[in-house]
């Protein structure tokens, strides 16, 4: 929701209205936090025993590290849609080092578990000083106008809407594999799963830069959005198309460095699994420009998907084959309707640059 506020600014020459947004958003987000933090700790009095963590050390903590990295959160979507792109990257480079570096140090002088969570509370803390104050300096003002927490929180919930059911799609085969299958097989479906979802994974870098510029590109013109889009599209089939043919081609070997000999069996079913990330993939970064350009309607056929996907796992998914079937036809039928929706807001987009652009232009 950050990404797409200052995508908009960013679009039509507001640079200077970024920092009074973030300065807003931070203060909000600082109190959701908070809250969530607090939410945390309560739920961990029924959670310790169940979850068999009971230092209350390792709660604080945990509570510490998610409300740093919702913080980082906000703080990178506000970069990302500035197209501050160096300060994006680094946030990320910066939190991958320090947490482990951190994490191994205090490990090693004895701190276990709490020295591990150390690390990824620096890490995140990190991330937060590199964005933060890339995007919160400058302009002036920073007085909330009429209903904009109600409309960056109502956005903030049916991002999580998209984002959950996106989330489902992509895991709840793992679900029904332990529930079905022998602990042997469920960790070689696992395993596949593992390396098949590189796929999708892959393909989501293209979405770091896809969203901000269809969020700016929606401000200013039909054909710009459809440059992105376009662009998008083509650069998602050819990154899906090789990793597809670069893991099926080298299967044996991938699964014999990442697991060992002893899950040569995986290779079977990973040629199952690729088909079915593949198609995920190409779906879902439709699903991530409609997220950009603000359109959810998408998470009413991202629902329907799953549930259809869960009953139909349940029922016939006995074996692998079964289950990946199952997965391969929902989502190849999620392929064409999420990339309707996508096409569909071409019409609603606005046909000539914005007046602003226009006289700069």
């Amino acid at each position: 929701v950050a990404m797409q506020e200052t995508a908009r600014l960013w679009a039509t020459r507001l640079d200077a209205a970024i920092g009074p947004f973030v300065r807003r958003g931070f203060r909000f987000i600082f109190a959701i936090a908070l809250a969530t933090a607090v939410a945390l700790l309560l739920a961990s009095v029924p959670l310790a025993a169940y979850l068999h963590v009971m230092q209350p050390l390792l709660w604080v903590l945990l509570a510490i590290y998610v409300a740093l990295l919702m913080l980082a959160g906000f703080a990178r979507g506000a970069a990302q849609g500035a197209h501050r792109f160096l300060v994006f990257a680094a946030s990320f480079a910066g939190e991958g080092a320090l947490k482990v570096v951190i994490a191994l140090w205090l490990v090693a002088i004895g701190f276990g578990v709490a020295g591990t969570m150390g690390g990824l509370i620096a890490g995140a803390a990190s991330a937060l000083a590199i964005t933060l104050p890339a995007v919160i300096s400058g302009g002036a003002g920073g007085s909330w106008q009429r209903g904009e927490q109600l409309k960056l929180g109502r956005s903030a919930l049916l991002v999580l809407a998209v984002t959950t059911a996106t989330n489902a799609l992509l895991f709840i085969d793992m679900l029904f594999a332990k529930h079905h299958f022998t602990p042997e097989m469920a960790g070689y479906f696992g395993a596949a799963g593992t390396v098949a979802r590189t796929i999708p994974f892959a393909a989501s870098f293209i979405a770091l830069i896809l969203m901000p510029k269809a969020a700016a590109a929606r401000h200013v013109g039909r054909d710009a959005l459809a440059r992105v889009l376009g662009l998008a599209a083509g650069m998602t089939a050819a990154c899906v198309v090789f990793v597809f043919a670069f893991i099926n081609v080298l299967a044996k070997p991938i699964v014999a460095v990442t697991y060992g000999p002893a899950f040569s069996g995986v290779a079977p079913i990973l040629r199952a699994y690729t088909i079915d990330e593949a198609l995920f993939a190409l779906w879902a970064i439709a699903n991530a420009y409609l997220v950009a350009v603000a359109r959810y309607e998408v998470v009413i056929y991202l629902a329907a998907a799953t549930a259809a996907e869960a009953i139909a796992m349940a029922i016939f998914g006995s074996t692998p084959l079964r289950l990946l079937s199952t997965a391969i036809i929902v989502n190849a039928t999620l392929v064409p309707v999420v990339w309707v929706l996508a096409l569909r807001t071409l019409r609603d987009a606005p046909q000539a640059q914005s007046p602003l652009l226009a006289e700069n232009a």
